[in-house]
């Protein structure tokens, strides 16, 4: 009988691809995650035959597996996670889920994307410019790149394309996941300070990339936006030869939409040049390139109005990509959902970052804003506040918690030739809200 793994958290978006992976090298996979847990990722396991317990429980560590694999968020929903603990007391083998991509996927040559922002998109398309390369490399992505048929995949090549996150392992004290990538090669877009439930100031948000940009050796290459906030104060700390970016490169057609995905592209384009690959194996990748499911993503037309669907939460990000929708749509209008989600946008620290983040839709609506039960209820922010710190130019958004009623009122409002955009870092409410809001606008 094969080795034995088992996951604590499987039903994540990056670690359910990640036991797919060793199903394939031909593990016995075993797993476990929270009661509530969702398609898409739920269909998937299902789909790879990949079992898995709802609920933690100690009884769900069968055996002695030979590895025990924990994701982060497991720990996030209790942090004394009883298999966690029944591993710990039987002395398994116990990793992050960076620690396994470190010991069974990293390569020689190790590429990782980093930044705030586009580390997906970068990661998928360069994974792809090598597909097409023939050097099939082996890949982490951080959602469903459109042109492979999962994230994760281990190959004998000497590359790996990595998504390098800056949030920590596992503990909040522990190393962030970009650490343990070691990269040779890295494409950095930008470090605009981000999680600041875990990196409390910017100065120690800055510090994480300092230090990511210190494990390049000298032998490496970094390529750097040179239009990306906090890019150059990082790049002191480079030993190895640093490219900036964008800069002049040679043409190329994409279906990608938006500055930021055209900065993106020239990113991938300028490290794979570098990497010895042919300029009309790169622009064919480009050009076949469809994007990761989630980014900017047009999810069809139902009843003349066209939904987009983008996991764009921080405002910076947010504004790229209404402003992208505006130059696509000039004369269109735009509806935004607007769904704050993600922890950093909990806090009141981030209400300085939304004025004029919106102006490119004609309506915004905010929806329900759900808070950490671990933050202080003098920080939370309000949908309320967010409608405020938007100040609209038309005073065209408000806020409205209802999920029906957020419905109700697009299919109301929206006209043949319309264009919706939900704006969200995705979860079961997501999933939700679109599935009412398609089913709705086809009954237009």
């Amino acid at each position: 009988m094969g080795k034995h793994v088992h996951f604590i958290g499987i039903a994540g978006k990056t670690m359910a691809p990640l036991a797919k992976m060793f199903q394939d090298m031909g593990w016995h996979v075993t797993g476990s995650d929270q009661k509530l847990v969702y398609p898409p990722i739920t269909t998937y396991l299902k789909e790879n035959k990949i079992d898995f317990f709802r609920g933690y429980n100690e009884k769900n560590l069968v055996g002695k597996p030979d590895l025990v694999i924990v994701g982060r968020s497991a720990l996030l929903v209790d942090k004394e996670n009883p298999e966690l603990a029944k591993a710990e007391r039987l002395r398994l083998r116990v990793l992050s889920y960076p620690e396994v991509l470190r010991d069974f996927l990293i390569k020689e040559n190790s590429i990782v994307t980093a930044g705030t922002y586009g580390k997906t998109t970068n990661a998928s398309l360069i994974s792809w410019i090598l597909q097409e390369a023939g050097l099939n490399p082996s890949f982490m992505i951080g959602g469903l790149p459109l042109n492979f048929p999962e994230g994760v995949r281990n190959t004998d090549s000497s590359f790996s394309v990595v998504e390098g996150d800056e949030t920590p392992a596992m503990n909040e004290d522990d190393l962030p996941k970009f650490m343990f990538y070691k990269p040779k090669f890295v494409l950095l877009s930008a470090v605009k300070w981000d999680h600041p439930e875990v990196f409390k100031t910017e100065k120690s948000y800055l510090s994480a990339f300092k230090k990511f940009v210190e494990l390049i050796p000298q032998d490496g290459l970094l390529i750097v936006c040179r239009e990306g906030e906090g890019t150059k104060e990082v790049t002191r700390e480079a030993r190895c030869k640093v490219v900036w970016y964008p800069t002049a490169t040679f043409p190329f057609q994409t279906s990608l939409l938006g500055k930021h995905n055209l900065q993106n592209i020239d990113g991938c384009i300028t490290l794979c040049s570098l990497l010895g690959l042919k300029k009309e194996v790169i622009q064919k990748a480009v050009k076949s390139f469809r994007g990761a499911r989630g980014r900017l993503e047009n999810l069809g037309t139902f009843g003349g109005v066209t939904v987009f669907l983008d996991f764009a939460q921080h405002p910076a990000k947010a504004k790229e990509s209404l402003v992208a929708l505006r130059t696509k749509y000039p004369k269109n209008k735009i509806f935004c959902l607007f769904d704050p989600h993600a922890s950093l946008l909990q806090q009141r620290e981030s209400l300085v970052w939304y004025p004029g983040s919106f102006d490119q839709a004609n309506q915004v609506i905010v929806t329900k804003v759900s808070f950490l039960g671990r933050l202080e209820k003098t920080v939370w922010v309000k949908g309320p506040d967010i409608v405020k710190a938007i100040k609209h130019p038309s005073g065209g958004a408000f806020y409205e918690p209802a999920a029906e009623k957020v419905i109700d009122f697009v299919k109301k409002e929206t006209k043949t030739g319309d264009v919706v955009v939900l704006l969200s870092s995705g979860g079961l409410k997501t999933t939700q809200m679109l599935e009412k809001l398609i089913f709705s606008l086809k009954e237009k």
